[in-house]
C-alpha cells in the first residue's frame, strides 16, 4: 500500500512499541478508543493517528504535522478500499452486522466534539481539501472504528477482549499480486485453534470473524517475507459502542466536569 509506504516514509512510527502477544513490526492503530482503565471518560483519537512532537520547537511541530497528514492519507486510503470490496462480502454474507456498524458511524457523525477527543484534529490543522470531515477519515469502511495496519504481520495466541462482540473484526492482505510468500509450513496464516481451522491468507484476502470471543494467532512469516505484505485489521472499540449507542444520562455532555 503506497499510503503506509509513505507514512514509514516521512518517519511515523507507532506509540505503543511492541507487545507480548505481537511478533514482528508493531501496528499502528488509528481510530478513536475508550479503555475501561483510562482517565477519559470520552473517546479519544489514537497517538499513533495524530503523531504528535516527539521534541520542542518549530521544525519538529512541522515535522509532526506531515507525519499526521500522511496518516489521514493512510486512513483514508484504507477507507476506499474497504468501502467498496468489505462492505460488499459483508453485504453478501451478513447484512444485520452491516447495517448496526453503519448505525454505529452514524451516531459518530452525528456526535458532537465534546463527546469524542479528537485532539488536533478538532482544529482540522490541514490545507483545504485534505479532507471534508473528520468523521470520513476514521470511517473505514463502515466495517470498525479503529484500524490496526502492519507489514508483515505475526501474532501470539491471544482474544482481543475490549473488541465489539457484535461486530466482526475483519483483516484483509495488501500487497503486489503475484509476489508471493514461502507458506510451505502455514506462515502468514490466520489459525484459530478452538475451531481447529488454518485459514490461508494471501494478497486480496479478506476474513470476518469475532476476535474477542475465538482465540487466534497469525504463523510468523519468514523474515525474507515480511515485506511483501501489509495486513489491515478493522474492529470496533467495545466500550466506545457502548458509549455512542447507550449514553447514560450522567454522561450528557452539558453535566461533565
Amino acid at each position: 500500500m503506497d499510503a503506509f509506504a509513505k507514512a514509514l516514509g516521512l518517519g511515523c512510527k507507532p506509540h505503543i512499541q511492541g507487545a507480548e502477544r505481537t511478533d514482528g513490526q508493531s501496528a499502528f492503530h488509528a481510530g478513536a478508543f475508550l479503555k475501561p482503565c483510562a482517565s477519559k471518560s470520552i473517546p479519544w483519537l489514537s497517538m499513533d493517528t495524530l503523531q504528535p512532537p516527539r521534541s520542542s520547537g518549530s521544525v519538529a511541530q512541522k515535522q509532526s504535522m506531515r507525519r499526521m497528514a500522511a496518516m489521514v492519507d493512510l486512513c483514508l486510503a484504507i477507507d476506499s478500499v474497504l468501502n467498496t470490496r468489505g462492505q460488499k462480502a459483508l453485504k453478501r454474507h451478513d447484512p444485520r452486522t452491516l447495517t448496526r456498524s453503519r448505525r454505529l458511524h452514524q451516531a459518530i457523525r452525528t456526535a458532537s466534539h465534546e463527546d469524542i477527543d479528537y485532539g488536533r484534529f478538532q482544529s482540522n490543522p490541514f490545507r483545504q481539501g485534505i479532507f471534508d470531515e473528520i468523521t470520513r477519515v476514521l470511517r473505514f469502511g463502515n466495517l470498525g472504528t479503529c484500524v490496526a495496519v502492519s507489514r508483515g504481520q505475526a501474532e501470539k495466541l491471544h482474544l482481543d477482549l475490549n473488541d465489539d462482540k457484535a461486530i466482526y473484526t475483519s483483516i484483509i492482505v495488501l500487497g503486489k499480486s503475484g509476489e508471493l510468500w514461502n507458506s510451505s509450513r502455514h506462515q502468514g496464516h490466520l489459525y484459530l485453534p478452538t475451531l481447529g481451522v488454518m485459514v490461508p491468507m494471501t494478497v486480496g484476502d479478506m476474513v470476518f470473524f469475532n476476535a474477542s470471543e475465538l482465540p487466534h494467532l497469525v504463523i510468523k512469516l519468514d523474515e525474507a517475507d515480511k515485506h511483501k505484505r501489509t495486513i489491515v485489521t478493522t474492529f470496533t472499540c467495545a466500550q466506545r459502542a457502548d458509549v455512542l449507542e447507550h449514553p447514560p444520562a450522567f454522561c450528557l455532555p452539558w453535566m461533565r466536569p
